[in-house]
């Protein structure tokens, strides 16, 4: 994919995301969390029911997705310019990636390399806020990137789609890898997410 500036640029959408830090009614209040405040959000969600970091944040992840697009399109109309799901997909997927790099999440990077023939989006995390805030959980913790994915995905395309982290750097991965695929896809590889590695993962779903 090219590089989200550069092929923002060549759309005239480089300032797109610019005025989210001047405007303090679309600021994104995690754009200012510390690695303790994070830690605090685990502690308090685990302490009251175990295992519900996962569901709960990937549900905020979601919502926030399917907002960004919503946002995004709005600010599009105002420039009178047509909305996401007209764009080319790669400067969609550039304004994301840059906007997880301004919400100090990481670096991400999206592979399409199997979307035409498999159906399947790959995403890439690097420099994980999630794995360095909660380093003593011995668990995939990136729940919140994986719902915004899955429902900034869902805005664009109009499709009912699933999200996974299928590889995490707690478990020694280089990388926390997502996939964005049909939610009945992902059921057949969710038994043995954690057990076996991406390669071996997209190697199932590519079958």
């Amino acid at each position: 994919m090219a590089a989200p500036v550069s092929i923002l640029q060549s759309l005239g959408l480089d300032r797109l995301l610019e005025h989210e830090a001047t405007d303090a009614r679309t600021v994104n209040p995690l754009n200012f969390a510390s690695t303790e405040m994070i830690r605090g959000f685990h502690h308090v969600i685990e302490r009251e029911r175990a295992g519900a970091w996962r569901s709960t944040m990937k549900a905020a992840g979601h919502a926030t997705g399917r907002k960004f697009g919503a946002t995004l399109d709005a600010r599009l109309a105002a420039r009178g310019q047509p909305a996401l799901n007209a764009l080319p997909l790669e400067a969609c997927l550039s304004l994301l990636e840059l906007h997880l790099a301004d919400l100090g999440w990481g670096r991400l990077q999206i592979d399409l390399t199997d979307a035409a023939q498999h159906g399947l989006v790959v995403a890439r995390l690097e420099h994980s806020v999630f794995v360095e805030a909660l380093a003593d959980v011995p668990d995939f913790v990136d729940a919140l990137p994986a719902g915004m994915l899955q429902g900034f995905f869902e805005h664009i395309s109009g499709q009912t789609l699933g999200c996974e982290e299928i590889a995490c750097v707690r478990r020694g991965a280089a990388c926390c890898t997502f996939v964005i695929t049909a939610p009945e896809r992902l059921a057949r590889i969710m038994p043995v997410i954690g057990r076996e590695n991406a390669d071996t993962l997209l190697a199932r779903l590519r079958s």
